[in-house]
């Protein structure tokens, strides 16, 4: 009997009760970024300009970032990451313009070589340091083909986690969707309208009609909620967090101003507290209701100090915000 994407959906929420309960992140660390039970984490992309962009690319340079961002990690005392996987393309040391056609082919090229032991290789290294890989961000556009999608899943596996973060649209997802049924993976829709996206009031994930058809789809596709770009998109990301909480798998904290629908910047993305996203309510609510999706550190403002200073400032914050 061959049955309905509808009557695979109501099956799997039966027979799945662990995609309602998140897992408690970073519970065997030397160290830890728990307060009073709020799990707060950080994205590679924090440190992106730790890298050095006119150093040609090869798997031992790999090697040497990795070392230099888990020792950010370990220097700002937090112990879990979500890992961005640009940190390791190589398309992000091309000198031509991001988004050209050639650039797009020479990162699926990439992507199609399977390099897992450098996300092999990476992951050994955050667990030598008890640091733990909570998901991944892996972008799905509108170019993508079946073939990187794939491969994006297996990135995710090399490295322990069974959770990708994706920036996306909504045709690129109901495309992903098998696939995070297939490997039995979740998929957390980044809430904010992809640079690239031509059509971003249709079907970008800034808009929260969207995200709601999105979740739809399948019970493996789910929420990373980006507080900040919710915010400037109109959303209330409290009223979310409260009426979706069980299909949440991460928040991205970062502060933007309220109805702001332009592309973000260092303008109009601001250090906490400078904007209008409400950080500390949020936190609060996750410490009050208990919920165990982390709270990730994404700093993406233009900050004076160096990305480690920067990312500890955002992390003091969150403590006083939970004190």
């Amino acid at each position: 009997m061959t049955l309905s994407r509808r009557e695979f959906n109501k099956g799997l929420l039966v027979s799945l009760p662990l995609l309602n309960s998140w897992p408690a992140f970073g519970a065997s660390a030397k160290f830890s970024s728990r307060i009073r039970g709020v799990q707060i984490a950080a994205i590679t992309y924090c440190y992106r300009d730790m890298r050095e962009p006119k150093v040609p690319w090869s798997p031992a340079k790999v090697d040497q970032m990795m070392d230099q961002l888990v020792q950010a990690y370990i220097e700002d005392q937090i112990n879990v990451a979500e890992f961005w996987i640009g940190y390791i393309e190589p398309v992000a040391f091309n000198p031509l313009a991001p988004g050209s056609p050639k650039i797009r082919e020479q990162l699926r090229e990439w992507r199609l070589s399977r390099p897992l032991d450098i996300f092999d290789r990476a992951r050994k290294k955050f667990d030598d340091a008890s640091i733990e890989i909570c998901s991944c961000m892996y972008n799905f556009d509108d170019k993508i083909t079946d073939q990187e999608i794939e491969i994006g899943f297996e990135m995710a596996k090399a490295l322990k986690t069974n959770i990708v973060s994706a920036g996306c649209t909504l045709p690129s997802i109901k495309r992903v969707a098998p696939f995070a049924e297939k490997h039995k993976m979740r998929v957390g829709v980044h809430t904010e309208n992809p640079f690239n996206d031509p059509h971003p009031e249709t079907d970008g994930m800034g808009v929260t009609a969207n995200i709601l058809s999105a979740m739809k789809l399948s019970p493996y596709v789910n929420v990373t909620l980006d507080v900040g770009h919710y915010t400037a998109a109109g959303g209330d990301p409290v009223a979310f967090i409260k009426a979706h909480h069980d299909r949440i798998v991460a928040l991205h904290i970062q502060d933007r101003f309220k109805n702001d629908a332009r592309p973000h910047d260092y303008q109009n993305d601001l250090e906490w507290g400078k904007a209008q996203t409400p950080i500390k309510e949020i936190l609060q609510l996750m410490k009050q209701e208990k919920y165990t999706f982390p709270a990730i550190i994404e700093y993406n403002y233009g900050g004076k100090g160096t990305p480690v200073e920067e990312v500890r400032k955002c992390y003091e914050y969150a403590k006083a915000a939970l004190a």
